[in-house]
């Protein structure tokens, strides 16, 4: 599929939120022709550098991101 990228794929580093591991997430996506591929994790870069050396072994353009939660801060509220 060349030129669709996913750019919020959760891996098993989002507790909750993902189950894959980040080098099965790079072989899929080159199994199934994407040029990219963005890992989005909940709170954490933690499998960051596991993707990107599996993305360079399946010649996949991996995208770094992070979905964090934000809430109110201390003393805000009522």
């Amino acid at each position: 599929m060349p030129g669709f990228t996913h750019l919020h794929t959760a891996s098993g580093f989002s507790l909750r939120y993902g189950a894959s591991h980040p080098e099965r997430l790079a072989e899929r996506a080159a199994e199934r022709g994407l040029d990219a591929l963005a890992l989005t994790d909940r709170d954490t870069l933690a499998g960051a550098v596991r993707f990107a050396r599996a993305c360079e072994r399946a010649r996949v353009r991996p995208l770094f991101g992070a979905d964090l939660a934000v809430g109110p801060g201390p003393g805000d509220g009522p």
